[in-house]
């Protein structure tokens, strides 16, 4: 019986291929994260530091998520 997702395609949709695939996708939303954190012009600490939690709240996420999808195993 033929699958219809082999290894390759499998691999290629999670590592690779269609704009870097989905953990290439991911690094580059945690890095865009920073990136616009680091362009914002805050009016005080205050919001600054609330901010940086929410962004190293996102950015947890997405470690988690990347490490989940990591974590499968294709035959």
């Amino acid at each position: 019986m033929m699958r219809l997702y082999d290894y390759d395609f499998c691999h290629g949709i999670v590592h690779g291929g269609w704009g870097g695939g989905i953990i290439g996708s991911l690094n580059d939303m945690r890095e865009s994260l920073w990136e616009n954190f680091r362009e914002m012009d805050f009016e005080n600490a205050d919001a600054k530091e609330e901010m940086r939690d929410v962004i190293e709240e996102m950015t947890a996420e997405i470690n988690d998520l990347i490490s989940d999808i990591q974590s499968v195993h294709f035959r």
